[in-house]
C-alpha cells in the first residue's frame, strides 16, 4: 500500500465515507495522481445533497472539475446514496490578529448571511455586471436586470429564462450584489433550497419562522424555480409568499430554463402571477460574443496566473466555434486549455486542443446524425437527394456521397457498416475507400481542404 491517505479531520458523521472514497482513489490513480490533486481536496460536509469540498486555488479546482470530479461523486455515491452532486469552496485563508491560526474566509460569510441558521445560497461576489459579457443573446435580459436596480418594481417579478449555462445565474447573482449596496435584506435561494428548507420548517415545527424569514424580503431572488414541479405544498407556499411580497412592494426575481406558460406540474395561479411582470429569454450567444468572453477570461488568467499563459487567438477562435450552446461548457473547455499550459508551459496547435478538449467535442456533436449530413452536403453541392442515394458514379454525385461518407465517420460515432446502412445498404469497404480518397485529396488541393472545412462549420452549426 502506497503512503497513507492523509484526510484532515473533520467531526461530521460522513468522515468514514469520505475516508473510504479517498482510498479508494489512491487505488485508483496512484500515488502520483493522488499526492499531485486528489489530496490538495478537503471534505467539508454533506449539506442536503451536495457533497461540499474545498480545495485552496480556483485553479486546483477547475481541474479536478475537469479530470476528477465524476468519478469522485460516483464513487462517493456508493457510500451515501442520497448525494446527488458537488459544490466546491476556495479556501483564501487570511491570517487572524494573532498570527496563531487561520479564519476560512467562506466559514466567515456562511455565518453573516445565515438567516436564522436557514441556509440561504449566497451571493457571489464575483458574479457582477461589469464582468457579465454583453451580446444580442442577452441584451434585453440585461437591461431589464439593471433597470430594476434603479427603479425596483419597474418590473415585478423580473423573469429571467434560458438554457442551461448561459449566464442566468450570473445575473442574478449580479442583481443581488448591486442591490446589497442600497438596502437590506436581499434573499437569494435556489428554489430546490427553499424547498428543502420548507420542508424542513414543517418537520421541525417552525413554519413561522420560515414565513419570517422570506416575506419580510425587501428583495426575494430565487433562481431554477422549474424545481418545485409537481411540489404541491411548496407550490402553496411559495405563492402565498409571493403575494405577500408583492403586496409589500417587494422586488422579485426569478430565473428558470423555460418561459411560464411552459412549466410542467405548476399550478396555473402561479403561471398567471410569474407572467405578470417582464419575460426575457438569453438565448445562446452567437460566435463574436463567445470570443468576446473568452478574451476577457484570458486577461483574467494571465494576470492570474504567475507564469502570464497566454492562448493564441486561433485557439480562443477554435474553442468559440466548437462550443456554442452553454457558456459554462465553453468556459470548462478554456479553464482545461489553461490547466493544460500551466503544467505544461508549452505553445499548443488547434489539433492539440482537440486532443485535450476530445471529450467535450464529443458530447458536442452527439447530437448530429448521418442524416444530418447527407442533407448539408447535397444542400452544399445542390444536388438531389434521389441522384446522391442512388448507384449513380459519375463525379458529380460520387464525389460528394463520399465526402458525406468521410464527414460521417469523423463527427459521428457511427461504425463503418452502420454508415453504409444510411447510404442506401452499402457495404463498409466502400466507406473506407470514401474516407481514403477524400483524405487524399485534402493534402493535394487546398480548395478541397477549404470546401471540408466549410461543411465541417456548418455542420457544427447544426449541432
Amino acid at each position: 500500500m502506497p503512503n497513507q491517505v492523509n484526510i484532515k479531520q473533520n467531526s461530521s458523521v460522513e468522515k468514514n465515507s469520505w475516508i473510504n472514497l479517498q482510498k479508494s482513489m489512491l487505488s485508483l490513480y496512484g500515488q502520483d495522481v493522488y499526492t499531485s490533486w486528489l489530496q490538495n481536496i478537503t471534505f467539508v460536509k454533506v449539506d442536503y445533497n451536495a457533497l461540499v469540498l474545498s480545495v485552496k486555488t480556483r485553479f486546483i479546482r477547475d481541474w479536478i472539475v475537469a479530470h476528477y470530479a465524476d468519478k469522485i461523486l460516483d464513487l462517493y455515491k456508493k457510500e451515501e446514496q442520497n448525494v446527488s452532486r458537488i459544490e466546491f469552496q476556495i479556501l483564501e485563508r487570511t491570517e487572524t490578529k494573532n498570527n496563531k491560526s487561520n479564519v476560512l474566509e467562506f466559514e466567515k460569510k456562511e455565518s453573516a448571511q445565515d438567516s436564522g441558521g436557514y441556509g440561504l445560497s449566497k451571493i457571489d461576489d464575483k458574479l457582477v455586471f461589469d464582468n457579465f459579457v454583453v451580446g444580442r443573446s442577452n441584451e434585453l435580459a440585461f437591461s431589464a436586470a439593471n433597470r430594476i436596480i434603479d427603479n425596483l418594481n419597474k418590473y415585478n417579478p423580473l423573469y429571467i429564462y434560458g438554457g442551461v449555462g448561459l449566464g442566468k445565474t450570473h445575473l442574478l447573482n449580479a442583481i443581488g450584489n448591486r442591490l446589497l449596496t442600497k438596502i437590506d435584506k436581499v434573499i437569494y435561494v435556489s428554489a430546490e433550497r427553499f424547498m428543502y428548507q420548507f420542508v424542513r420548517s414543517i418537520k421541525n415545527n417552525d413554519v413561522v419562522k420560515f414565513k419570517d424569514i422570506f416575506r419580510s424580503a425587501k428583495v426575494l431572488i430565487i433562481d431554477d424555480i422549474q424545481f418545485v414541479s409537481g411540489k404541491d405544498v411548496t407550490q402553496e407556499e411559495f405563492f402565498h409568499t409571493f403575494n405577500a411580497l408583492i403586496e409589500s412592494g417587494s422586488q422579485i426575481v426569478i430565473s428558470c430554463d423555460r418561459p411560464p406558460n411552459d412549466l410542467d406540474r405548476i399550478q396555473d395561479r402561479i403561471k398567471s402571477r410569474l407572467s405578470g411582470g417582464l419575460v426575457v429569454d438569453i438565448q445562446a450567444p452567437d460566435f463574436e460574443q463567445r470570443v468576446k468572453i473568452l478574451k476577457q477570461r484570458c486577461l483574467k488568467e494571465f494576470h492570474a496566473s504567475e507564469k502570464n499563459i497566454i492562448i493564441d487567438e486561433e485557439i480562443i477562435n477554435f474553442i468559440a466555434g466548437e462550443l456554442k450552446l452553454s457558456i459554462r461548457e465553453m468556459i470548462g473547455a478554456f479553464n482545461r486549455i489553461t490547466a493544460y499550459l500551466s503544467i505544461n508551459y508549452k505553445k499548443i496547435s488547434v489539433a492539440d486542443a482537440k486532443s485535450i478538449l476530445r471529450d467535450s467535442l464529443n458530447k458536442a456533436e452527439a447530437n448530429l446524425t448521418v442524416e444530418d449530413i447527407q442533407k448539408t452536403v447535397v444542400s452544399y453541392y445542390n444536388i438531389s437527394m434521389h441522384d446522391f442515394m442512388s448507384s449513380r458514379r459519375s463525379r458529380a454525385v460520387a464525389r460528394p456521397r463520399q465526402i458525406a461518407m468521410y464527414l460521417s465517420k469523423k463527427m459521428t460515432s457511427k461504425s463503418l457498416p452502420d454508415i453504409g446502412r444510411r447510404f442506401s445498404g452499402r457495404d463498409h469497404t466502400t466507406v473506407i475507400h470514401a474516407i481514403k480518397k477524400v483524405e487524399e485529396l485534402i493534402l493535394k488541393d487546398k480548395g478541397f481542404e477549404n470546401e471540408i472545412k466549410d461543411l465541417n462549420n456548418k455542420l457544427i452549426k447544426r449541432v
